[in-house]
């Protein structure tokens, strides 16, 4: 898809940009009973609730991931997310079904952190200071399918904020060291909940030569921390969680792991989407929580939940994830398979392919 394409659905006719959301909504039902079987609608967890009502399928990156697998009898599947959840999808997808985004212009900033030619870069001067065979790329699943193809490539592995741990475990039993894509934040976490010493860490900046790095520094670290980060979730202040301990008393605070280390280090609870959503449905009638993520998600487990109070840490909404609406998603689907199909090139989809088999076999 080029970059005149893209921006295809931000220039709608003008009979889907004069209709009700009321309107919009009873015509993409009626799409979905005329396909029946052979569309599914999956949607993200952060998307807005009148997308996510429309779903046929809902959840976390790592949830519609395996979903994706089971979709047999599917040949449309329309992914309300932002563009690595659509290209995941596409590259675990078989070659009849076609991957539909409603908003290819729905980027991820942490995912552009790590682009696949600096990652090389890195890759090659890490090459002149350790043994680069014994070294496990893990790409967390936001990222680009060329950095998933560049982990598959060598013997690496991706993960999801669920399942990190795991994949690190995976990896030093595999090789001696592992340098973690893109996401510093959540890799940083997950070293510290595995009690991988901070002397055995070290940080890669790409924007500085050798990465900001000494020598020893690289020699002496089991994890090589890429610089990225989630805007999002990077939002979120240590002083913002003792403000709502002073305004709810006796609450309890959930973080994701994209939170920076001192906001974690000072929450009650920290976990992904599918864990924060468990911890909400599990509380006890009368609990106050509250939630350091997504704002669309944790309005809805308000919602969900009147039994309990939730409230968020602060307000922080993706803006690419609301770049899906309605109007394109009913757009698509007018148009179901004829615009905005997404494809990866065959050579990377393989590749990719490879790292997210390790991850789906991890348990």
């Amino acid at each position: 898809m080029n970059l005149d394409d893209r921006w295809v659905a931000l220039l709608l006719p003008s009979e889907i940009r004069d209709l009700t959301q009321e309107q919009l909504i009873q015509k993409i039902r009626e799409i979905k009973t005329r396909q029946g079987e052979r569309l599914a609608i999956l949607a993200h967890h952060y998307q807005k609730d009148e997308i996510v009502a429309l779903a046929d399928h809902k959840g976390d990156s790592l949830a519609l991931a395996r979903l994706t697998l089971k979709l047999k009898k599917t040949e449309f599947i329309v992914f309300c997310g932002v563009e690595f959840m659509v290209e995941t999808a596409a590259i675990l997808s078989r070659p009849e079904q076609k991957l539909i985004s409603p908003a290819p212009n729905a980027g991820c900033p942490l995912a552009d952190m790590a682009s696949a030619e600096d990652v090389l870069a890195a890759w090659e001067e890490m090459a002149k200071i350790v043994n680069i065979k014994k070294v496990i790329p893990i790409a967390y699943i936001n990222s680009s399918s060329e950095i998933k193809a560049f982990c598959g490539e060598r013997e690496g592995i991706i993960c999801t904020s669920s399942n990190a741990g795991k994949a690190i475990k995976w990896a030093l039993g595999k090789g001696e060291r592992v340098l973690f894509l893109p996401d510093e934040n959540l890799g940083r976490n997950t070293c510290n909940a595995l009690r991988i010493p901070r002397e055995k860490t070290a940080v890669w900046n790409p924007e500085l030569p050798g990465g900001g790095c000494e020598r020893d520094e690289l020699k002496a670290a089991t994890v090589i921390l890429w610089k990225g980060f989630c805007n999002i979730h990077t939002e979120f202040t240590s002083q913002q969680i003792r403000m709502a301990r002073e305004n709810y008393p006796g609450c309890n605070i959930i973080v994701h792991p994209e939170c920076q280390e001192e906001v974690v280090n000072v929450a009650d609870a920290v976990g992904s989407t599918s864990y924060i959503i468990t911890y909400v449905e599990e509380a006890l009638p009368g609990s106050v929580i509250v939630i350091g993520t997504e704002i669309n998600l944790i309005r809805r487990l308000a919602k969900e939940h009147p039994d309990k109070t939730i409230v968020e840490l602060s307000v922080s909404e993706c803006p690419d994830m609301a770049r899906v609406n309605l109007r394109n998603l009913y757009w698509v689907l007018q148009n179901l398979g004829e615009v905005n199909v997404i494809k990866v090139d065959d050579r990377i989809k393989k590749s990719a392919r490879h790292a997210l088999d390790r991850m789906l076999a991890i348990k």
